[in-house]
């Protein structure tokens, strides 16, 4: 892409996967790559989100709180148009001079964008797993007639698609997601219903949101990177495993019919999938520290023992029911993850209420008819009703 401008909006600008795309931007335009950041957008972070447009002067910049955008329009020069809302994404969304939409806003608040954006055949990098996993089939059905394209800013999903490179979708044997494991993956199970907050955040690998690292102890957010593979890649879920590598140094693999195995190694560093995503097919030099074998290097391939994990085995259920069921997940799961963190539930309550909102869900909203005919209406209604019933749920403590 020497001497090629891509125009590019980041949802969420402010947060990891944000920040270090700026980051990337900022290292790619110092080899002669160009890009055009057209729009921001951030959540409550107006003063970081205020530092970032006078860095990379977008267009467009978008807050939630319309306060927060008062304060904006302030500060910022005239010619920057200052948006609210959630209906300022999804503008931002449909804007004709972005090139790549680069969504990693948390939640079901990624999916109109999402939808918005592929309507018009552009190309959406997602660190929103959610858009995926809510409304995959809907977002299989808007590339299939506009022409979009859709990318996945997770270190496991670029890893297959590393993999995948040269090769026929029909040699492919299976998909291998890795996963830590998390903090818990040695832990007593009898001692789950203990842990603090505290012990639940800390993981072994990865800097991440607090929302995100819950999930990555509950093995939920392995079962969604495993909904957007199936999604992403056409690969039954049959045919998607997942396997422990404590170090997360081996980022997935693929295995082929013939039984020999390709699969990604390198740094625990997202800027490396994210630089590779936006200048694609090109590779150059992050300037970033690399994996090296002076010293002994230890990958360790542990087998997954679900048993471990019951709310994963919950959300791949969910998955094979269809319909709304993974919108209800999404939203339970958000809500239960908090009531764990306000100390209101248990740590192994996040599990056992996505099941139970699962069950409530096949009793009250599966036979609707307006499953059969799936629209975001529908998606984010479902969102709510999950939210409402999870936040009811009543735990033994």
């Amino acid at each position: 892409m020497m001497g090629e401008t891509r125009r590019v909006a980041i949802l969420g600008s402010t947060g990891s996967i944000g920040t270090q795309t700026l980051d990337v931007i900022d290292r790619l335009a110092a080899s002669g790559r160009s890009f055009d950041v057209v729009a921001l957008a951030a959540g409550s972070s107006a003063e970081v989100l205020a530092s970032q447009t006078t860095r990379f002067q977008p267009r467009l910049v978008s807050v939630a709180d319309p306060s927060d955008a008062a304060a904006l329009r302030s500060q910022l020069p005239e010619e920057i148009v200052v948006l609210h809302g959630d209906e300022a994404l999804v503008e931002i969304a449909r804007q004709q001079d972005v090139d790549i939409l680069i969504n990693a806003l948390y939640g079901a608040a990624g999916l109109p964008p999402t939808l918005a954006a592929l309507a018009l055949g552009k190309t959406v990098a997602l660190a929103n797993k959610e858009s995926v996993v809510i409304a995959g089939a809907m977002i299989r059905r808007l590339l299939a007639a506009h022409g979009g394209k859709l990318l996945s800013i997770d270190s496991e999903h670029h890893a297959i698609h590393q993999c995948l490179h040269g090769h026929r979708p029909e040699d492919v044997e299976r998909l291998i997601l890795t996963a830590s494991g998390g903090p818990f993956l040695h832990r007593d199970p009898e001692t789950l219903p203990h842990v603090t907050p505290d012990e639940a955040l800390a993981h072994p690998s990865w800097s991440m949101g607090r929302k995100i690292t819950i999930d990555s102890a509950t093995m939920v957010n392995k079962a969604f990177e495993v909904i957007v593979a199936h999604h992403l890649y056409d690969v039954p879920y049959d045919r998607i495993d997942v396997v422990i590598q404590p170090d997360s140094y081996i980022h997935s693999l693929v295995e082929f019919r013939e039984g020999s195995m390709k699969a990604e190694l390198g740094p625990r560093d997202m800027r490396i999938p994210i630089q590779n995503l936006l200048i694609d097919p090109e590779r150059v030099d992050t300037g970033l520290p690399r994996l090296r074998f002076d010293q002994p290097l230890t990958l360790q391939l542990l087998p997954f023992e679900k048993w471990r994990f019951p709310a994963y085995t919950t959300v791949i259920e969910a998955a094979t029911d269809g319909g709304s069921a993974l919108a209800a997940m999404n939203g339970a799961d958000e809500v239960l993850i908090y009531r764990f963190l306000d100390g209101d539930i248990r740590f192994t309550d996040i599990a056992r209420g996505l099941a139970d909102v699962l069950t409530a869900w096949r009793k009250e909203r599966k036979a609707d008819p307006r499953e059969k005919d799936l629209t975001l209406p529908v998606f984010l209604e479902t969102d709510v009703w999950a939210r409402d019933v999870a936040a009811h749920l009543p735990f033994e403590r």
